[in-house]
């Protein structure tokens, strides 16, 4: 399934939203934490067994959680194949407004923890989704990052179609979809060059490893897929294990409302 996508001329940004689920979600201005809630009763008889169809990139992903302290033997859901690919399931039954996951600010990748890197002093001036998408490929590419465990787990690309490949793309003719997905392609390719020429090459010292136009198309479809937007202030934010959670899966289930 191919996301949709409408192209605002007005906006820095072009939206790329795909056409999913709403979710509720509810935060406490105390906790520089995002918190995500449950909005019913839901009671489920998963076991609470690791999936076997889980790769061992999630599995350490998830280790990573629990030493880092963001789950425990507490929380109610655990990471599972889903028909969308990977998700999470619940493992227990989940009351109405019960927190369901809880994630530290210092686990959230966005444009403040672009600011403080190593090449906040070149991103001041940058588009903020410019900014994490950089920060983004200068994390990925260091072995002692902290988000590590969390890239290992980040798929190749999406199901944009801006990863269509011109005999797909082909299918299209004639639809408002191509269009916008050129023009999409178009502007992406425009903002590489510009940010490479004022940003990336004058730099190198720390950009050590080349970022190519791949890369970048990459770290654009990892926040079209994934960034929360309007969160607590923040216009673009990527939050692991949060971006889990486009639905929470509940198997052999009773829902009640």
């Amino acid at each position: 399934m191919s996301n949709l996508f409408s192209l605002n001329p007005s906006s820095s940004f072009p939206s790329l939203s795909p056409l999913t689920p709403p979710k509720k979600f509810s935060f406490w201005k105390a906790k520089p934490t995002f918190q995500l809630k449950k909005p019913a009763l839901v009671t489920s008889v998963l076991s609470t067994k690791t999936d076997p169809q889980i790769p061992q990139s999630v599995q350490t992903f998830w280790q990573w959680l629990c030493d880092e302290g963001v789950v425990s033997s507490k929380t109610p859901v655990k990471p599972g194949v889903v028909p969308e690919g990977l998700g999470l399931v619940a493992t227990r039954d989940i009351a109405k407004n019960e927190v369901v996951l809880e994630v530290p600010k210092r686990f959230w990748i966005n444009p403040d923890a672009a600011a403080a890197s190593e090449i906040g002093s070149v991103c001041s001036g940058l588009k903020p989704w410019i900014a994490v998408a950089l920060f983004l490929l200068t994390e990925k590419s260091r072995e002692d990052s902290k988000w590590k465990f969390y890239f290992e787990i980040l798929p190749q690309s999406t199901d944009s179609t801006i990863f269509w490949s011109d005999e797909e793309l082909a299918e299209l003719q004639g639809t408002q979809l191509l269009s916008t997905t050129l023009g999409v392609k178009e502007y992406v390719q425009n903002e590489f060059l510009k940010v490479e020429a004022e940003v990336i090459l004058p730099n190198q010292k720390l950009f050590p490893s080349p970022i190519t136009l791949d890369e970048f198309f990459w770290a654009f479809g990892i926040l079209r897929s994934r960034a929360f937007s309007r969160l607590r202030n923040q216009n673009l934010v990527v939050i692991p294990f949060a971006d889990l959670t486009v639905g929470i899966w509940i198997r052999s289930t009773t829902v009640t409302l």
